[in-house]
């Protein structure tokens, strides 16, 4: 999963380019921009330590929101990858666009749902059928009605997930990581300062995500202690932040900076 976490760097705008895993933030880098260029870059920051740690990766698919900028920056970073778009975004938009109407917004959420526990392209595909017949049928306000009949168009790049059944096909996993990089950059109100230290931030709030310790709830359910071990099935140290430091020193596989001669 993929997308964008929308704040300011010292009062102008910026882009933190999330890439999420199972519970994990593999990737969290700053663009200035939200076109194609600075997000090939941003998430480029990802695809450059990934290859670094392994030289085969590629990932079969990339699930993202609707933006083209995201799409075209996943498909030339790694080429041939299948691009899926995200359904969840499609019901938001639907159901904020009728929320002064609770009646219609149940009743198009159910059906929407429905459209999305189908259990093949085939079956999708006549799912989707159906719920347009049903839309032909009724006067729906226009910009509810134009949504709904533009799932027609979007429909094979919803269907491509059931060609991959391990793909993601909604944006979850990379959404419930990004509400808490929302918190954080909200208490410290945004990011200060020079880019470099922005994007040191960055990359210490995913840390910090990644190796924090689960409620107990959670470790008892999952028998795991944090996201890390959740991700790899394995752990280092009991200790959370003795793993973490352990996690990221790397083993040595890449060579720390050498200090400059100060004589």
């Amino acid at each position: 999963m993929a997308d964008e976490k929308h704040c300011d760097w010292s009062g102008n705008r910026a882009y933190l380019a999330v890439t999420a895993a199972p519970g994990c933030i593999l990737g969290a880098s700053l663009s200035t921009s939200a076109g194609q260029d600075g997000l090939t870059n941003a998430y480029g920051v990802f695809q450059q330590e990934a290859v670094h740690h392994a030289p085969d990766y590629t990932p079969e698919t990339v699930t993202t929101d609707g933006w083209d900028a995201t799409r075209a920056a996943w498909e030339s970073l790694f080429p041939g990858i299948v691009w899926i778009l995200c359904f969840l975004h499609e019901v938001i938009k639907i159901r904020d666009g009728c929320r002064s109407k609770p009646d219609l917004r149940h009743r198009l959420l159910d059906k929407l749902w429905h459209l999305y526990r189908a259990s093949s392209k085939r079956h999708f595909a006549q799912r989707l059928r159906r719920l347009l017949e049903w839309v032909n049928q009724r006067t729906l306000p226009k910009a509810i009605d134009g949504r709904l009949r533009r799932l027609k168009d979007k429909s094979l790049f919803f269907q491509r997930a059931f060609d991959f059944p391990e793909a993601y096909r909604t944006s979850n996993e990379v959404d419930r990581p990004m509400n808490y990089l929302d918190r954080t950059l909200y208490a410290m109100q945004d990011f200060h300062g020079k880019w470099g230290s922005a994007e040191q931030s960055s990359r210490s709030m995913a840390f910090l995500w990644n190796f924090h310790p689960f409620c107990r709830k959670t470790q008892k359910a999952t028998g795991c202690l944090w996201p890390f071990e959740h991700l790899n099935g394995f752990r280092y140290h009991d200790n959370w932040v003795r793993n973490l430091l352990i996690a990221s020193s790397l083993k040595g596989r890449r060579p720390l900076p050498k200090e400059a001669d100060t004589k």
